[in-house]
């Protein structure tokens, strides 16, 4: 999935950061324990509220740059792992 790019950096982030916790709401509802969940989002300043609520289902979460990914890009993955089964 991938949200509609406006070139509005705030809106982008926005749009992105909704989407990203959407998927991880329905992750949380089909993944088994020890799954992963990865999302692109941008930077914009939400981005750590969604890690936080992160941290509460998954033994690891982190942000991931891929090397394609240029050093001035706001973008960023977050990678969850190790999903606990939901049971905050």
């Amino acid at each position: 999935m991938a949200a509609h790019a406006t070139g509005h950096r705030q809106t982008d982030h926005i749009n992105i950061m909704a989407l990203a916790e959407a998927g991880y709401d329905f992750a949380r509802t089909i993944l088994k324990p020890g799954g992963t969940y990865l999302a692109k989002v941008l930077r914009g300043g939400t981005e750590g509220d969604l890690l936080k609520l992160m941290k509460l289902d998954f033994a690891t979460v982190r942000h991931v740059k891929p090397m394609a990914s240029r050093d001035e890009s706001a973008e960023l993955f977050v990678l969850a792992t190790g999903f606990r089964g939901g049971q905050r």
